[in-house]
């Protein structure tokens, strides 16, 4: 498995960074990535333009010099053939190892800030979530009409799908035209009030069985924005890259809701990470708005489903009592259980019986 080179026409830097792929370069400009992160992260002013900023920094660094990664599914899939190669080609597999390894790392110590502020998929949905949220909408929602033409131009691209399977056009490699329909077909479940949105959520599991049994098969199953990695057409990514845009136009980050395998090994991860978001019930008002201000939804009545948190720090900007702050989840745990416990009350001797 080799990573394949770029050479679309818009990579204008394609040729002096050709020397860096396969080398150290990438995982230091991973590391970077991370280590900006980290430290921005902790600013307490204008964070949503800086975080903005990096999203925009990160996909420069994905698209011209990360060529070991190629995408959500990639990233998996390289993992694994990466483990396969420990104990016979140990700088091979710390090449394809390195960029989940540290994912995995940076998640437990410091939070899921891969997914809110470094995943280019995740960046290039806030776009659809930016065009979204300026486009004029009722309070009603969706009206009737407007529900019918998604859900007719969604089926329709479900029966092209099928078409084309039944015609033996679809190859395993197009396949991740399957995870659009399904997309575009839980979008529009969902916006119809048919499905709930957090219980669907537990779909990520498939996802990420279905990416797992495909790397083991050794089928290539390609992912979104794999097309801006590869030196070989891929209309399939293109298309499926397309699908994600359109449907968080009508569902905030509905990728990483429904679909993304790597965002629930994540949103696993996050149950044990040191950095958690925290709601102080003393200091809330009950106002709302960091409930409206979360893009994936993780947030009812102030509290955090830690699972589906990105950590993108949305809701802590947006929060005017400082009633959502980042704790150390370790720190006040160790805390608490070197604290000695209260001595008990003693009990009343039982008078002697006559």
């Amino acid at each position: 498995m080799q990573a394949e080179r770029a050479s679309t026409l818009a990579k204008v830097f394609n040729v002096p960074l050709l020397s860096l792929d396969g080398t150290s370069v990438e995982m230091a400009s991973l590391l970077f990535l991370f280590l900006m992160v980290i430290v921005i992260s902790n600013a307490n002013r204008h964070r949503q333009w800086i975080r903005r900023g990096v999203q925009l920094v990160s996909f420069v660094v994905f698209f011209y010099v990360v060529y070991s990664c190629l995408g959500v599914f990639g990233m998996i899939r390289n993992g694994l053939y990466g483990l396969t190669l420990v104990g016979s080609a140990y700088s091979e597999s710390f090449y394809w190892l390195a960029l989940p390894f540290v994912i995995i790392a940076v998640t437990l110590l410091h939070g899921p800030v891969f997914c809110g502020w470094i995943c280019p998929t995740g960046s290039l949905q806030d776009v659809s979530g930016w065009i979204r949220k300026r486009l004029p909408r009722r309070p009603g929602g969706l009206s009737r009409v407007e529900l019918a033409g998604i859900m007719g131009a969604s089926l329709a691209f479900i029966l092209l799908l099928v078409w084309l399977g039944a015609k033996k056009k679809l190859f395993v490699e197009d396949s991740s035209l399957h995870w659009a329909a399904m997309l575009l077909l839980l979008c529009c479940l969902v916006l119809a009030g048919v499905i709930d949105d957090i219980p669907s959520r537990r779909l990520r599991v498939f996802s990420l069985a279905a990416i797992f049994f495909t790397a083991v098969s050794h089928m290539v199953v390609t992912s979104p924005v794999h097309f801006a990695f590869t030196s070989r057409d891929d209309p399939a990514s293109a298309l499926t890259t397309l699908v994600i845009l359109l449907a968080g136009t009508f569902v905030l980050r509905s990728w990483c809701r429904y679909l993304c395998p790597w965002g629930h090994v994540v949103g696993f991860l996050h149950r044990f990470s040191r950095l958690r978001i925290l709601l102080d019930a003393s200091k809330c008002n009950r106002c709302g708005v960091c409930d409206t201000s979360c893009d994936v939804a993780a947030i009812e009545k102030g509290v955090i489903r830690v699972q589906h948190c990105q950590f993108c720090h949305s809701c802590v900007d947006h929060c005017a009592s400082s009633a959502l702050s980042v704790v150390d989840v370790w720190a006040m745990n160790a805390k608490r259980e070197s604290q000695p416990a209260p001595a008990e009350a003693p009990q009343p001797s039982e008078s002697p019986s006559a």
